[in-house]
């Protein structure tokens, strides 16, 4: 963007702000430190801190990590954060009193106590405590008003509560805003982003006009006529009439394979004969899938045809180990109390501080964070002696000598990469080490820190390029560690020559191909299992399967396997198409001439209509027989309370189809919401005996 804007602008664009929300956060409380309710030399911890803090707080609370998972937590923290309405509730109802909204509000003060004791702020700090600002100070709000008469925000229908308000604040009385959005590619409900933002959007900002951008660029006619009819049905959208120049194309194919292996054969087999890996390179070819369980078969299929591939889940760059130790190194010279950055220092290399001596420098608080200052007092003590007293000195002195200096980015890091002897250290590794994986990881290791530092010097470059700042100027190294933070959570993918990519529906948005073949196009996946009984949750699944049809340009393949076992690994249930297609016409999307059942597992099956209407009606039919009297259901009635073995207490909310494919809604106390299949949930009335394929085996309770 920021190179877009030069060539169109030239020298007319310092003065601009380009940036995430996040990033614009963390300058604006920068610039206004002395005011902003934040640490006054803050380091934005990255997700993984904070995720090694809140463990901590848990241990410290005796809260258990197998029956609250920390994400969960920290995540539930967050919102709490971010996802506030103008009047500063939070939305939704009184959570059970032990579950993880109720923990995570539990832990929400001793978690934001530990993280401001290191000098740091989360994600979700960068997004708040800004607009915390601008309604406490009104005066500096004022400046901002004067400083940015025009606002562009990208991807609104992304935004969550918090930045939907930053942008109205920021606005002022002008509401000189431009949005760019569409509802239709609205994906991330489950990160806090709220639709009905672009939705209210005229309401909000008062004078608004709408331009339709209606033209798609990408795709063939056919994919986009497919993609629009799978939208048509959409409930609460803006309407939309898409079109495109492009040719018509080939026509999107839709079939089933008796299971997920023979689903996967059958789409290298397909894509094969479209042209893959010959007219359509595989790097220009991507497989989707709506849950990461769904590349097994995938991959050991393209590893049987000697495919290559890459899975879009892998480590980025920032989260590279090396890249976060030199990091951390540079956090720790920027900000002494830093205890998050020093801890991770400490030991690597390593200067022979085992458990026992950093559990000694701790003052005897396991697994608590080291600061700097914690060293210092734990070398005049005398707690430490010998070889490894001296290494820790060593890097002490090292941190304050360095911390006075006035170097850039790259010049500190190159000192710190030498004068610690980390390169030396992998390079010993890569030697000399007995085991192999530890000497590729060393040679990676080298590998990663070389491109880290060609980073560096291409930050300052740009930074004296666009904003006149030299390297050695200290504003540049806390931009740089910000940039560092900040791009680790950016979505992505690694720059893979000639790879047939694999990943999940969600990492997809953004991204085009040539060929895509998305597979699961089923009920129970698209939809999810989990959003059948949530309106909202089933119109993002919608359109979830919207943007990775429209991620194809030219070929479009989906696909669904007959039969699919649940995560479990236990039993299968039989697949039907996805609700999503039964709007489109079969010469929309039509099905493969069809055949008797043959050793590729294809069966006869009718049109893609008359599945989904046979679907409706099944659908209905299960509600039908769901309308019994409760007392026939026995003990796994709606509103009975029930045990299961690893999600604990509950209460079914609802229950639907009968015999082997009765399924149950369960609100549990410690979880939420779960869908089960009754014969395979191993459920317990409360205070009953244990259960087996749904029937009770207990005793009749006393009384």
């Amino acid at each position: 963007m920021k190179a877009r804007l030069s060539s169109a602008l030239g020298a007319a664009l310092r003065g601009l702000w380009v940036g995430t929300f996040h990033a614009t956060g963390a300058r604006i409380l920068r610039a206004e430190r002395d005011l902003a309710d934040a640490p006054p030399d803050f380091t934005v911890m990255s997700r993984g801190e904070c995720l090694t803090l809140i463990k901590r707080v848990m241990k410290k609370e005796g809260i258990n990590p197998e029956r609250y998972p920390p994400r969960d937590i920290l995540e539930r923290i967050g919102r709490m954060k971010t996802a506030r309405t103008p009047g500063g509730k939070e939305p939704g109802g009184e959570p059970f009193a032990h579950s993880v909204e109720a923990v995570a509000g539990r832990l929400a003060k001793p978690y934001e106590k530990i993280l401001r004791a290191s000098g740091g702020l989360d994600f979700d700090d960068l997004l708040a405590l800004p607009l915390r600002l601008f309604r406490r100070h009104p005066d500096v709000l004022a400046r901002y008003h004067e400083q940015f008469t025009e606002i562009l925000v990208d991807e609104y229908q992304d935004t969550n509560a918090v930045q939907n308000q930053m942008v109205r604040l920021m606005s002022g009385i002008n509401n000189r805003v431009f949005a760019v959005g569409d509802d239709d590619q609205s994906i991330y409900r489950w990160r806090g982003a709220v639709v009905e933002n672009i939705h209210r959007f005229e309401t909000e900002f008062q004078g608004a006009r709408i331009y339709r951008l209606e033209e798609n660029y990408r795709c063939s006619g056919r994919i986009l006529s497919a993609a629009a009819g799978v939208m048509r049905q959409a409930n609460g959208r803006r309407k939309k009439r898409l079109f495109t120049n492009n040719p018509t194309g080939e026509p999107v194919v839709y079939f089933s394979g008796a299971d997920p292996q023979v689903e996967a054969q059958m789409i290298f087999q397909r894509m094969a004969k479209a042209g893959a890996g010959d007219a359509y390179p595989w790097g220009e070819v991507a497989v989707f899938y709506r849950t990461n369980t769904q590349s097994r078969a995938l991959e050991e299929e393209a590893r049987r045809r000697k495919i290559p591939y890459q899975v879009v889940k892998g480590q980025r760059f920032y989260d590279r180990t090396e890249v976060q130790d030199l990091s951390a190194y540079l956090r720790a010279v920027a900000n002494p109390d830093d205890a998050a950055a020093f801890t991770r220092i400490i030991n690597r290399p390593s200067r022979g501080l085992g458990p026992a001596k950093l559990y000694a420098i701790a003052g005897g608080e396991e697994d608590s964070l080291i600061s700097l200052e914690m060293a210092r007092n734990a070398l005049a003590g005398g707690l430490l002696t010998g070889s490894a007293g001296g290494a820790l000195e060593k890097l002490t002195g090292l941190i304050r000598e360095l911390s006075i200096s006035r170097l850039g980015p790259s010049a500190m890091l190159a000192e710190i990469i030498e004068r610690t002897g980390y390169r030396h250290w992998l390079e010993e590794t890569s030697r000399n080490s007995i085991s192999l994986e530890r000497r590729l990881a060393a040679d990676r290791g080298i590998e990663g820190m070389g491109e880290f530092a060609a980073t560096a010097i291409a930050f300052e470059e740009r930074i004296k390029e666009e904003e006149g700042h030299d390297g050695d100027e200290p504003e540049v190294m806390t931009r740089f560690i910000e940039e560092i933070v900040l791009s680790s959570e950016a979505d992505g993918m690694e720059d893979e020559e000639n790879r047939l990519s694999m990943m999940t529906l969600h990492s997809a948005k953004g991204l085009e191909f040539r060929a895509v073949a998305i597979v699961g196009v089923s009920d129970g996946l698209i939809p999810h299992g989990r959003s059948i009984d949530d309106p909202e949750a089933i119109e993002e699944e919608r359109r979830l399967l919207y943007v990775g049809m429209t991620r194809a340009k030219e070929i479009l393949m989906l696909s669904w396997a007959m039969e699919r076992r649940p995560d479990s690994g236990s039993g299968s249930w039989e697949a039907r198409p996805s609700r999503f297609l039964s709007s489109l016409d079969d010469d929309l999307i039509p099905l493969d001439a069809p055949r008797p059942p043959d050793s590729s597992g294809e069966r006869r099956f009718g049109s893609i209509r008359r599945q989904c209407r046979g679907l409706a009606h099944s659908l209905k039919k299960e509600q039908d027989e769901s309308k019994v009297p409760s007392i026939a259901l026995g003990p796994f009635a709606p509103g009975a309370q029930v045990v299961h073995s690893k999600f604990g207490e509950g209460r079914i909310k609802s229950r639907s189809g009968t015999g082997d494919r009765a399924i149950v809604t369960i609100e549990f106390k410690q979880v939420g919401t779960k869908k089960l299949v009754l014969k395979h949930a191993h459920l317990s009335p409360l205070s009953s005996g244990p259960v087996r394929d749904g029937v009770d085996c207990g005793k009749t309770p006393k009384g």
